[in-house]
């Protein structure tokens, strides 16, 4: 009898503790470290029930209850874990509680010499995220935004879960190696704390101030077409532009042929005036700074147009003819065929003695 008895009480203690004898709501609640918070505890049949905290708590109720609740007016007990509990400790729930503080500052800062950075060397990033909680919820991003405006994600860390509840400092590094576009580029971090669905929406982030990189790398020649062959003709000027992109800005020497005269050399540009056939030959660009430099050649032939040439022979053997033509008509034509006429050929003759005579009617002079 008293086993059959047994058996029952066990009974209905499974059933009363295998029901959900205690409620609470919110049953998990996101606090910011400072602010109010509270939460109800309840149970479907009136119960002496309490609340076990480090902040907020109270005792057993001096009656039966179906609610209960726990309130503080400002949070600041990072480990505190209310519960609430029934006479005898027979049922009891705890609060899940996450108390939380946004990051004093956010700062982004590289480490390696030299300073500036220099091409193709590896710079270690560092994002330090200061006096934040919980860490294991941070999440920093590095990124990269480029001259032109495009931004670039470069990398999102965060911490293992360490149950660590105080705020703390969180130092997050990145390698990274800039090439010479980045230059004038700008890079930053952001820490976004996720607190879940419980938390502030959307998460809260907070930046970094931007990092300006100035990136220095050796001349690259930009001429264009290139380095090349080229042909000019005889007399015309000859005018090469031997740019380059470098940090530090290039200085440039040229190497011309040795019969190239007349040559004036500003910066990246050589000109030559009236060239000659002589000049062909190889007009080598050098751009250079303390981090190398890059060289540029160009192949210039000298070219005679035959066309003016000709052209004036032509000229000058139509003028020749011209020339010639007009002396044969005035030396042969004239005198030959036309015959030398005088003005007083053309009169008749009169002498002093002179008859008059009549001759069909017709007065004649005679001698």
């Amino acid at each position: 009898m008293e086993i059959v008895i047994l058996v029952s009480l066990l009974s209905l203690y499974c059933d009363f503790t295998d029901a959900e004898c205690l409620v609470i709501s919110p049953a998990r609640l996101v606090v910011k470290y400072g602010d109010p918070a509270s939460s109800n505890c309840s149970s479907d049949t009136p119960v002496e029930m309490g609340w076990e905290a480090t902040q907020g708590g109270t005792g057993l109720t001096d009656k039966e209850v179906k609610f209960l609740n726990w309130r503080v007016d400002s949070v600041n007990d990072w480990n505190n874990k209310p519960r609430c509990y029934t006479e005898g400790g027979q049922c009891q729930k705890q609060l899940d509680i996450t108390v939380y503080k946004l990051p004093d500052s956010v700062s982004i800062s590289y480490r390696k010499y030299p300073d500036p950075m220099v091409e193709k060397h590896q710079y270690q990033l560092q994002c330090l995220v200061q006096n934040i909680a919980p860490i294991e919820r941070l999440r920093v991003t590095f990124y990269k935004v480029n001259t032109t405006g495009e931004q670039t994600e470069l990398d999102t860390q965060h911490k293992s879960k360490d149950n660590i509840k105080t705020p703390e400092n969180g130092a997050y590094t990145l390698d990274f190696t800039p090439s010479r576009d980045d230059d004038g580029a700008q890079l930053w971090c952001s820490a976004m704390l996720d607190l879940g669905p419980e938390g502030p929406q959307p998460p809260p982030v907070m930046e970094s101030d931007r990092l300006n990189i100035n990136v220095l790398y050796k001349p690259q020649i930009t001429m264009s077409p290139g380095c090349f062959s080229m042909s000019i003709t005889e007399g015309d000027t000859l005018s090469l532009n031997c740019s380059a992109n470098g940090n530090p800005a290039p200085s440039y020497d040229w190497l011309l042929p040795q019969d190239a005269p007349n040559a004036t050399e500003e910066r990246s540009v050589v000109t030559i005036t009236n060239m000659a056939k002589s000049h062909s030959g190889e007009y080598t660009c050098i751009a250079r700074n303390h981090l190398g430099n890059s060289t540029c050649t160009v192949n210039v032939e000298v070219t005679v147009d035959y066309l003016p040439i000709i052209a004036g022979l032509a000229a000058a053997a139509v003028v020749i003819l011209l020339v010639v033509s007009c002396f044969i008509y005035s030396s042969y034509y004239k005198h030959t065929r036309m015959g030398h006429y005088q003005l007083k050929d053309m009169l008749p003759r009169r002498h002093k003695n002179k008859q008059v005579v009549h001759h069909n009617g017709m007065d004649q002079s005679f001698m």
